[in-house]
């Protein structure tokens, strides 16, 4: 969807390819299904100039195109490891729809190897077909996507073909950002090792931040003095809180483990972040059970529900990890989010959706943080929230909040990797 909008802003004719006729109708009146800011404006504005269309039709969308882009978001199972069902379903509708030579770009996140086995079945679907395979891979960021495309840290171009580099080099270089050439393989690598290192960075101050409440230190101002340091630096990824979620990043440990066990070498790093981030799951269940005395009878209002603020997805959000969990131990629960709406709960019972923060907080037990939404933190009325509430814990498991604020307005506060000075 993101694609498509940018590559038609920058003047090329785009058609993007769908199975679902609603999905594509939708698209095509410029309502995309998922919500990401700015991308509703530019796919109305491309499709009014006829630069961009949609459809269901492969042979349609497929006719004179230069490239062809296979970017869908690769869902993954239960465990967080890939299903590549959907991708090669879709590489077998290219092949029977291909008439001409075409340069197939692999976006979408796969693991290594991937973008030859899709090559491989296409020719096997048509054999005639004559086909250039290049992996780009995508790292753009939900609530950002647009700025994350316009102004890419860079952008890596995978083939182990010379002329198919320089055709695609000429397609992103009016963007203005840097470029990686590189090897295939390298390109698909390069993406698994930049998320694992993501991955890395959480499970690690996670661990710290279980430490840093245990002897009374203050997992923020432990992140401030790394920070500091130009060796580590101000943009690392050191954010004390829940894990990482939404399948993006366990989709890459899952896979480098996989790597590991089919060549016979051990990932005990990889195995060690995994492990850490499993154990976050229960963390919200822990805190209300350790600071109400139990769990039984309970009702909690969870603020924010989506995988984070600016996107509507609910993808493999730990909002529902935890929502099932409570549930399971008979925890009531309310929740709002400002872009859920009903009909994404999946079942409709999981529980009550509130409109606002105060009907969400109406009779809880415990208030729990989970996406920082603006409308959610900045100017809420914390004495309002504290009045409605039958309770008094707040946990932010995003380390928002000062804690001597909550404590003013009546609550119990308790956040992540913060010592608690009222047990």
């Amino acid at each position: 969807m993101v694609l498509a909008a940018c590559f038609s802003e920058m003047g090329h004719t785009v058609c993007g390819v769908s199975d679902d006729d609603g999905v594509v109708q939708k698209l095509n009146d410029g309502e995309p299904p998922l919500f990401e800011p700015g991308v509703s404006e530019l796919i109305r504005r491309n499709v009014q100039a006829r630069r961009l269309r949609f459809t269901t039709d492969y042979r349609s969308a497929l006719k004179g195109a230069e490239f062809v882009y296979i970017s869908i978001d690769t869902p993954v199972n239960d465990d967080d490891s890939s299903d590549l069902t959907g991708i090669f379903a879709i590489a077998r509708n290219i092949a029977r729809a291909l008439s001409g030579p075409i340069a197939l770009v692999v976006t979408a996140q796969v693991p290594v190897g991937t973008s030859e086995r899709i090559a491989e079945t296409i020719k096997a679907e048509n054999p005639s077909a004559q086909l250039g395979l290049a992996y780009v891979p995508e790292f753009l960021r939900l609530g950002t996507a647009i700025e994350t495309f316009k102004n890419a840290d860079r952008f890596v171009i995978g083939t182990d073909e010379p002329a198919l580099l320089e055709r695609l080099s000429e397609l992103y270089r009016p963007l203005g950002r840097p470029l990686i050439l590189t090897s295939l393989r390298s390109a698909e690598m390069g993406k698994h090792a930049c998320n694992a290192f993501l991955a890395s960075s959480i499970s690690f101050i996670n661990e710290i931040a279980n430490l840093c409440e245990e002897i009374g230190a203050d997992a923020q101002e432990v992140v401030r003095i790394m920070k500091a340091d130009t060796r580590i630096g101000s943009r690392a990824f050191l954010s004390p809180g829940l894990g990482f979620a939404g399948g993006t990043l366990g989709r890459e440990i899952r896979a480098l483990q996989k790597f590991g066990a089919e060549t016979n070498h051990t990932t005990p790093m990889m195995d060690a972040i995994w492990a850490v981030n499993q154990s976050r799951a229960d963390l919200v269940r822990s805190k209300i059970e350790r600071y109400c005395g139990g769990l039984r009878g309970l009702k909690v209002a969870i603020l924010g529900l989506t995988y984070k603020p600016g996107t509507s997805t609910l993808r493999r959000a730990i909002s529902l990890e935890i929502i099932r969990d409570l549930r399971a131990h008979q925890v009531a629960i309310s929740a709002h989010d400002p872009l859920v709406r009903r009909e994404d709960i999946q079942p409709p019972s999981l529980f009550e959706l509130a409109a606002d923060p105060y009907l969400a907080a109406k009779d809880a037990d415990a208030v729990v943080l989970l996406t920082e939404w603006e409308n959610i933190v900045e100017g809420l009325d914390l004495a309002r929230l504290k009045a409605l509430m039958r309770g008094r814990l707040f946990v932010d498991t995003r380390n928002l909040f000062e804690p001597e604020a909550l404590r003013r307005a009546g609550f119990l506060y308790v956040g992540i990797g913060r010592a608690n000075h009222e047990l």
